[in-house]
């Protein structure tokens, strides 16, 4: 990757993070004194004070899952809604310390600068210019749900393991691959949309050298999901108790019931107009992708809509398309003409902002 390529995720990263972090120090500072005007507007003030900054920082990213992610990494599996979420993430931040939601944004901010790096280098490496490239980061970066990999959550871990596997992949390097892709399992249930990406990249190779350690390297992949498994079966009896976990959520797949959060703009933990549209996003530049016979990218962006919406709800779409990294190399290509530019930037910008502003208010849909 050139210099260029690194100092413009660079840029994406420092600029993004600073909007992020600004909004919610700014939010973590407001004092809401009393209500005013016949009862109807808050009475607020903002005083800075700079022994706040980092107890709010993480009282304020400390949201939703995250406090499933602390117990898993405090007291581990319990036959509760914690088996739905998986280890690498919890068992990174035990072991920097006792401190998981420090360590837990650490880990998060760290691996979103390296999955904007790896973006750029996987762009490169799959042809695509340097410009089109640069633009993937900064959609990245800005997008609207961005903001969720920022917080000790295990989507920019995934997003990082996701792309560096891609990349082995894309430099013949299957070994690297597969044990990349396995920790991606471990990550997230998604990582296994990794095997059909992986071996269509394998079959699209105009020399297919070391055939014996693709294989290999393609059966590495799920083994963090099978290790997952077997834990959960040594601890709560029930390999996929990660599903069970899901549906216990009512998470289970009925095509009347996508359609009928159609007629919602949004309920509680579901921003269904966003999500609604976020899966209308990836589905659309998943098949343009498969149009245009880029086959591994498209397939693993529809892969990346088709796995969430068989649990028969939006909810998270927004979140999951975060991590869908070709999405945004086929929304870069529609950044070429510079008004389609501005108008993903602005709309992208605007979007971040706006939710971020509300996750420091603990409006629930921002939190899902």
């Amino acid at each position: 990757m050139s210099r260029r390529l690194a100092l413009d995720a660079l840029l994406a990263f420092v600029l993004s993070r600073a909007l992020f972090f600004g909004l919610v120090i700014v939010g973590s500072q407001i004092e809401f004194m009393g209500k005013t005007y016949s009862n109807s507007v808050w009475e607020t003030r903002i005083i800075f004070r700079m022994g706040r900054v980092r107890p709010e920082i993480e009282r304020m990213t400390m949201v939703g899952d995250a406090w499933l992610f602390r117990g898993i990494a405090v007291e581990g599996y319990d036959r509760s809604s914690r088996d739905a979420f998986f280890p690498l993430f919890p068992m990174l931040a035990r072991l920097l310390g006792s401190d998981f939601p420090a360590n837990g944004l650490i880990i998060s901010n760290v691996a979103f600068a390296i999955a904007l790096l790896l973006l750029g280098a996987v762009a490169t490496r799959s042809g695509i210019s340097a410009d089109d490239a640069s633009r993937a980061m900064f959609y990245l970066a800005f997008f609207p749900t961005s903001y969720f990999l920022s917080l000790p959550l295990s989507e920019a871990l995934f997003l990082a393991l996701a792309l560096a596997a891609t990349l082995f992949a894309l430099q013949g390097r299957w070994l690297g691959a597969g044990v990349v892709g396995g920790l991606a399992t471990a990550t997230r249930l998604v990582g296994i949309l990794l095997i059909p990406m992986l071996l269509i990249i394998f079959l699209q190779r105009s020399d297919r050298p070391r055939a014996r350690m693709f294989w290999l390297a393609l059966a590495l992949v799920p083994c963090g999901l099978l290790a997952f498994m077997v834990h959960l079966y040594r601890v709560t009896g029930d390999p996929i108790a990660f599903v069970h976990a899901e549906a216990a959520w009512g998470r289970t797949f009925s095509l009347p019931a996508i359609a009928a959060q159609l007629h919602i703009f949004s309920e509680p933990w579901n921003f269904v107009a966003l999500n609604a549209a976020a899966a209308l996003l990836l589905a659309g530049a998943g098949l343009h992708q498969l149009l245009r016979r880029e086959w591994a990218f498209g397939v693993y962006t529809l892969g990346s809509v088709l796995l969430p919406l068989s649990s028969g709800s939006f909810q998270s779409m927004a979140r999951y398309a975060a991590v869908a990294f070709p999405l945004f190399f086929w929304l870069a290509a529609r950044g070429r003409r510079p008004a389609w530019d501005r108008i993903i930037l602005a709309v992208s910008i605007i979007l971040f902002g706006w939710l971020t502003a509300l996750l420091t208010l603990r409006v629930d849909f921002a939190l899902a």
